[in-house]
């Protein structure tokens, strides 16, 4: 049976329910936050979730093999704990598929870094294609 595995949002197992790939395959769905996540991938493709969630109470553990991902949750943030990026590098080693490039995921972790990339379109495309509201970087705060 494939199995989807997607971060945050509204319950979409509900959506799936019933639902099957080729007219063959159920679609199982298993869904929680990347705090509840961790995994453990190979590079032949192999890759095994184990999700943490709390259910009615409950402390649930499940492991799966994701045939697929969905991701609706920001690998990184500032603030303390929130750095996920090691999952989403883990989900590319194993060469898992994803609805949002895998690539982009991780390269819109870092703010400055998906602006640089907006810059070279704009120079490559022109500012009237890809108009930017003009921003300075610095590399640390003493530096402002």
């Amino acid at each position: 049976m494939p199995s989807c595995c997607t971060t945050q949002g509204f319950a979409r197992a509900k959506v799936f329910r019933g639902k099957k790939i080729l007219g063959d395959y159920d679609i199982k769905v298993e869904q929680a936050e990347f705090s509840e996540v961790n995994l453990v991938s190979y590079s032949n493709g192999n890759c095994s979730v184990d999700m943490q969630v709390i259910r009615g109470g409950t402390k649930v553990v499940r492991t799966f093999r994701p045939d697929f991902v969905l991701v609706r949750q920001h690998a990184f943030s500032m603030a303390q704990n929130e750095d996920f990026r090691n999952l989403i590098i883990g989900l590319q080693y194993a060469g898992i598929p994803s609805v949002n490039s895998l690539d982009s995921i991780y390269n819109l972790c870092d703010k400055p870094w998906a602006f640089s990339q907006l810059t070279n379109n704009q120079k490559r495309l022109g500012s009237d294609k890809i108009p930017l509201i003009d921003q300075t970087f610095y590399p640390n705060y003493k530096d402002m």
